[in-house]
C-alpha cells in the first residue's frame, strides 16, 4: 500500500475510536482532505495523487468515496470507512475493538475485585462496554495505571518521581506519561486527581518573608526574627504554632506580588511601619496563603501590594477569598496608575476581559482602579514604580 494511502488511513485512524461507527452507528464520513493534504488545492500532481490513493484504498474495499455532482472522477466530496478491521490491518496497529475487548479482560481478573481498582472497574466497564472513550488506550496503559492507582502516599512519596517510573515500570519517564490519563480517571471516580492524592505533582510550595517579631514552632521555643529574609517550605510552615510582629513595630503585614518589589520593602520595613512582608511571588501558593492565615490569626492588619491591572486586582481578591478575611489594597490606586501610566503596557483583549471578574461589591478603591485600567486599556506593573515615592502614600 503506498505511503499516501497509508496517511489517508492515519486521518480515519484517528477520529475513529470518538466516532459513531466505533458504536456500531453510521460509517465514519470524512471531507475538507485539504486540510490535511494542502498541495491538493494548488498542485495537479499532488491532487491526481491523492486521488490515486483513494481509489487503491477503495479497491482495497476499506473506503467509498463520494464524488462532488457531476465531477465524478475528478473531485471528492467525501470519503467514507466501509472497513475499520482492514484499515487497522493496513495501519499494523490493533483496532480499537479488540483493545477493548482485551481492556474487559484484564478488568474481570480478581485484582479488579476489591478496593480501589474494584471502584475504578465499575467505572470503565460499563462505558468500554458502550464504545465510550476511557482514559485508557490499551490493556497494557490500563494495567499500568492499576500500579499507579495501588501506590499509598508513603510509597509515592518515597522517591523521586522518575526514581519511582523506574521501580514501577522499568522506565524513568513512563509515570509522568501516565499521570494525565490517571488524573482523568481518579477526576471522574472520585473527584480528584490521583496525582493531588499522592503527592505526585511534586510541587514544593515556598514562601518568603521577612519579619520583625518570632515564630514558634509547635514543641520549640520562640524563634527571634530581625528582619532578615526566610524562605519557609510548606511542611515547616505548617509547624508554626504562632507568628507575633514585634511588639514597637504597628503590626500591619504587607504581602507583594513581585520578588523584586518585595525585597525592596523588605529592607525599609520600618519607613513603611510593617511588622512584615510576604512575597506572594503572583498567584498566592498554599504555604504564602498558610503564612498569611497565621498572621490573621494573630489580628494582624492584612495588606497587599500587586500589579495595578487585572491580574493585580484578582490576585488580591484570590488572597482574601483564600483567608476569608479583609485584605485592604496598598499603593494600587488611581492616582498611582494615572502617574505611571505613560511607562505601562497595552492590554491585549484576553487581559482587559479579565477585569469582568473584579468584584462589583468590593472595594470602591479596586473598582475605581478597574474602571482607570479599563478606559485606558493600559496596565502597570509593580516594577517600575518607584518605591521612596510610595512614603506618605
Amino acid at each position: 500500500m503506498t505511503e499516501l494511502a497509508i496517511r489517508i488511513l492515519r486521518v480515519f485512524a484517528e477520529s475513529y475510536p470518538t466516532s459513531a461507527s466505533f458504536r456500531g452507528g453510521r460509517r465514519l464520513r470524512k471531507s475538507g482532505w485539504a486540510k490535511h493534504f494542502p498541495g491538493i488545492t494548488s498542485d495537479l500532481a499532488a491532487r491526481n495523487d491523492f486521488l490515486e490513493a483513494a481509489e487503491e484504498l477503495v479497491h482495497a474495499g476499506i473506503v467509498s468515496v463520494r464524488w462532488k455532482r457531476f465531477r465524478e472522477g475528478d473531485d471528492l466530496e467525501a470519503l467514507y470507512l466501509e472497513d475499520p478491521r482492514a484499515m487497522f490491518d493496513a495501519l499494523g496497529v490493533q483496532s480499537p475493538e479488540e483493545e477493548t475487548k482485551q481492556m474487559l479482560s484484564l478488568l474481570a481478573k480478581p485484582q479488579w475485585a476489591g478496593g480501589r481498582l474494584a471502584e475504578i472497574a465499575a467505572y470503565l466497564v460499563p462505558r468500554l462496554e458502550a464504545g465510550h472513550p476511557v482514559p485508557a488506550g490499551s490493556a497494557a496503559e490500563l494495567a499500568d495505571l492499576s500500579r499507579v492507582f495501588a501506590l499509598s502516599r508513603e510509597e509515592a512519596g518515597a522517591l523521586p518521581i522518575r526514581a519511582l517510573s523506574i521501580r514501577l515500570f522499568g522506565e524513568s519517564k513512563r509515570l509522568e506519561r501516565l499521570l494525565h490519563g490517571a488524573d482523568r480517571l481518579s477526576r471522574a471516580v472520585w473527584g480528584i486527581p490521583v496525582s493531588e492524592q499522592l503527592g505526585l505533582g511534586r510541587s514544593f510550595p515556598e514562601v518568603t518573608f521577612a519579619l520583625r517579631g518570632g515564630i514558634t514552632f509547635s514543641g520549640y521555643a520562640a524563634w527571634p526574627c530581625g528582619g532578615q529574609i526566610l524562605t519557609l517550605p510548606i511542611e515547616t510552615v505548617k509547624s508554626i504554632k504562632t507568628v507575633e510582629p514585634a511588639a514597637g513595630n504597628r503590626a500591619a503585614v504587607l504581602s507583594v506580588e513581585n520578588k523584586e518589589t518585595f525585597h525592596a520593602f523588605a529592607g525599609r520595613m520600618a519607613d513603611f511601619s510593617l511588622g512584615a512582608v510576604i512575597c506572594s511571588n503572583g498567584h498566592p501558593n498554599p504555604a504564602v496563603v498558610a503564612l498569611l492565615r497565621f498572621f490573621a490569626a494573630c489580628g494582624a492588619e492584612l495588606l497587599h501590594y500587586g500589579d495595578l491591572d487585572p491580574d493585580g486586582i484578582l490576585i488580591l481578591q484570590e488572597i482574601g477569598s483564600a483567608l476569608a478575611v479583609p485584605v485592604t489594597p496598598r499603593f494600587m490606586t488611581v492616582d498611582i496608575h494615572r502617574k505611571y501610566v505613560k511607562y505601562g503596557y497595552r492590554l491585549d483583549p484576553t487581559q482587559r476581559a479579565r477585569l469582568a471578574q473584579v468584584d462589583p461589591h468590593g472595594l470602591d478603591v479596586l473598582r475605581a482602579l478597574a474602571r482607570e485600567i479599563d478606559e485606558t486599556g493600559t496596565g502597570v506593573e509593580q516594577e517600575i514604580i518607584d518605591v521612596d515615592e510610595m512614603q506618605g502614600e
